[in-house]
């Protein structure tokens, strides 16, 4: 497990992120709703209010999460400061965890939601295996099919916003209509320096992120314990 000092070598090391043109954000746009997200981290005050209303208004059981904050120290200018990054399903255009499943249990709405078909679900753990942000939650019994975000789809359905989106204190959240040209989730990627997790894994995710620092290592926000920044 690292400690707050490798954690930092980890971040001081880390490859540089290259940020997302929104060409080719915008090149991935049809016909109908796309859902996306886009999470500005300088406005995440790891208030985990998005966690506790996920789990809430999705039943997720207790020791499970449909989500993660992911906090670390990092070098701005002269001194330290704190940074959160929440991570969940990215909701890929080619999600890694459909390819894996056996079933034909897991799938991709018209609306760009990943979802689980939990009556088809034969619980083989193979799409938690598979996605390279590790968004899926395995039942560690292996009685129940996994947890991971879905934008709160019946939400969705009645009008509403994702749960995490309206509990947002520090509005860091932005959620919408990602072939809406005039929504404010393009506006946002037109005028920001965007990025996505994992890009090279060519996953397409449609999660993006404002406020990453360029030298961030990815896979170790991937793979860190939520308490590793506190070694």
């Amino acid at each position: 497990m690292l400690n707050r000092r490798q954690l930092l070598q980890h971040l001081g090391a880390g490859f540089a992120l290259s940020c997302v043109p929104y060409s080719s954000i915008a090149a991935t746009h049809g016909d109908g709703i796309k859902y996306g997200m886009v999470i500005d981290v300088r406005r995440c005050t790891n208030c985990q209010s998005c966690l506790v209303s996920c789990s809430i208004e999705n039943g997720v059981p207790q020791g499970r999460s449909r989500g993660s904050l992911k906090r670390m120290s990092v070098q701005q200018d002269s001194h330290l400061t704190s940074l959160t990054v929440p991570v969940q399903c990215a909701q890929c255009d080619r999600p890694a965890c459909v390819e894996a499943c056996p079933a034909d249990a897991t799938g991709k709405l018209n609306n760009g939601i990943v979802y689980i078909d939990y009556d088809a679900c034969i619980g083989c753990q193979s799409c938690v295996e598979a996605c390279p942000y590790q968004a899926r939650v395995a039942d560690p019994n292996f009685e129940v099919p996994p947890e991971k975000c879905n934008f709160c789809l019946h939400r969705l359905e009645a009008g509403l916003l994702p749960a995490c989106v309206e509990s947002c204190i520090g509005s860091a959240r932005v959620f919408g209509d990602l072939n809406d040209p005039d929504s404010k989730i393009n506006a946002l990627l037109k005028n920001n320096k965007i990025y996505t997790l994992l890009k090279q894994e060519n996953t397409q995710p449609n999660i993006f992120f404002i406020g990453l620092p360029d030298t961030l290592d990815e896979q170790a926000i991937i793979t860190m314990n939520e308490m590793e920044w506190q070694r």
